[in-house]
């Protein structure tokens, strides 16, 4: 199926298939490292970084940014980037945290967690659950309100964050405040029409996804491997508000309404946004309009949780 003539039409520049390969994840993160580094930031953020120590006590560097000109306590967005638990943060990643912190009036918490395949589940789980832990423990003095901690991400980002939310009681964590997933990755069994579908499409597809989760769950038993996996979860009695958005031409897209559905089923309130026209990762193309046009919906979801909406 030819899908670059279906997709949106500011989107089609980026419609490109990508392989994805132990030497392909090396390559990119060469250049990832160096796009990321020299991406700036606009003069109403202030950026600045911090380690901490993670998995098996490996230490691992968090980017932070938050508004300029701003002393007083705020409210803070674990920003959990994607790229299949391999790849480092893209540019566009960096751009969307500042916006963010901006538009959102937050601080943004961005942890450079540790990757497959050297590094297979949980350790990017166990990065991002230390950060959390970090920022509850030392909240007061990094100028945070600590009722307003949120997380997020995208793709494999998103599926962290899911279980962040997910385990808090059992990991003995304060309740996160909300939860934004976009274009989620939640099901280890692969098994929705859409993952069947998308086998070809455009910066990720089926194939892809499948070799990603035995990157990320190589060393894990039978009986562990739905630990790694959202929809799977024993959920909390009580679950964070949740904004989920989706991606049309993406095998990712039936799991992420599925898991949406499940969450309101328990209770949740849960906005599902399924974009229409778009790919897996099609928010790269930052500057687009329907990129701003779903980049604003999620900024005024994160202002609803954090600031009732102002």
């Amino acid at each position: 199926m030819k899908y670059k003539e279906q997709i949106h039409p500011e989107l089609r520049r980026i419609a490109k298939n990508i392989p994805y390969n132990k030497a392909i994840i090396w390559c990119a993160n060469i250049f990832q490292v160096i796009s990321f580094r020299l991406t700036g930031v606009p003069k109403e953020v202030i950026h600045r970084n911090m380690t901490v120590e993670g998995y098996k006590k490996l230490k691992f560097k968090v980017d932070i940014f938050e508004p300029s000109n701003i002393t007083e306590k705020l409210p803070c967005l674990i920003y959990i980037h994607g790229g299949a638990f391999s790849y480092r943060a893209s540019a566009y990643h960096k751009k969307l945290a500042c916006m963010y912190a901006v538009k959102a009036k937050c601080r943004v918490y961005f942890p450079d967690y540790h990757l497959t395949p050297r590094y297979p589940y949980p350790a990017a789980y166990e990065d991002v659950l230390a950060l959390y832990k970090y920022i509850v423990v030392n909240s007061k003095e990094l100028g945070i309100n600590s009722e307003k901690i949120g997380v997020a991400g995208d793709s494999a980002g998103a599926s962290i964050a899911a279980l962040i939310c997910n385990n808090y009681r059992q990991e003995d964590l304060r309740q996160p405040c909300l939860q934004m997933l976009v274009y989620p990755l939640t099901d280890i069994t692969m098994q929705t029409d859409s993952m069947k579908k998308f086998s070809d499409t455009p910066l990720w597809n089926s194939k892809n996804n499948r070799k990603m989760w035995h990157y990320y769950c190589k060393d894990l038993k039978a009986e562990a491997l739905y630990d790694a996996s959202p929809l799977h979860s024993n959920l909390p009695q009580i679950i964070p508000e949740t904004y989920i958005e989706t991606a049309e031409y993406d095998c990712l897209h039936d799991e992420g309404v599925i898991y949406g559905k499940k969450l309101r089923e328990a209770g949740a309130d849960v906005e599902i946004n399924e974009t229409k026209g778009t790919i897996h990762g099609y928010d790269s193309a930052i500057n687009t309009k329907i990129a701003v046009r779903n980049i604003k919906k999620r900024i005024l979801f994160l202002k609803r949780g954090f600031h009732g909406g102002r």
